[in-house]
């Protein structure tokens, strides 16, 4: 069944509670949070102590995005918050087995994202090692992107690749991904729609993720 995943990027951060609780009713999977340095991208966004004020506010699972330029540096940090998954950019990770294997050692989910149309290959001694490979619809940093062309091509040659090595490898996409695009994206491959302005911004979201865990490969 496909999951979705409710980017909180696109969420109103003076009521973000109510927000939250929007999403629960609505029925999504889990909270997408993003963090943002300033430096990898060009965009601030979150902290961990949000993550541990959100913990205490929803019971649904916070899978946290680190956009940060030294995650290795920072890691330590994000150790003693409540997430349930970590997902570390593999361009920002130069020794990726440790990396993944630090946040594996606390007991929390590991994921790896990858920059548009990053070619799958060199991820591939990995993929066994994680519980998601994140693939990016949009150059990351800001919301309401439109999905990059080609990346329904993308994410189906990364699901070939997957198949072969990782089936059990759940795949997520985020950026661009809205009502029109999402069955396009699960037939391709994808298990995790990650979604913000695409989910916040419509008048049905209960009547919307209804229609998306419909949709069947």
């Amino acid at each position: 069944m496909v999951r979705v995943s409710a980017s909180l990027l696109a969420a109103d951060f003076i009521c973000i509670a109510d927000d939250v609780a929007r999403m629960e009713q609505a029925g999504v999977d889990s909270l997408h949070v993003d963090f943002m340095d300033g430096h990898y991208v060009p965009n601030l966004a979150l902290s961990p102590y949000h993550v541990e004020t959100l913990a205490s506010r929803t019971e649904l699972p916070l899978e946290v995005h680190l956009e940060i330029a030294n995650p290795d540096q920072l890691l330590d940090s994000f150790k003693r918050f409540p997430a349930d998954m970590i997902i570390l950019q593999w361009d920002t990770c130069p020794q990726p087995l440790t990396s993944l294997e630090r946040v594996g050692d606390w007991g929390t989910r590991v994921g790896i994202g990858l920059l548009p149309l990053t070619p799958i290959e060199p991820v591939v001694p990995y993929l066994d090692k994680l519980d998601m490979l994140l693939l990016l619809g949009v150059q990351p940093g800001f919301g309401g992107q439109e999905i990059i062309p080609g990346t329904i091509e993308w994410v189906a040659g990364v699901g070939d690749v997957r198949q072969q090595y990782a089936p059990d490898l759940a795949i997520g996409v985020d950026g661009g991904v809205k009502a029109s695009n999402a069955g396009e994206l699960v037939q391709a491959g994808a298990d995790v729609l990650i979604m913000g302005s695409g989910l916040f911004n419509v008048p049905d979201i209960d009547g919307l993720v209804r229609s998306l865990k419909r949709i069947r490969r």
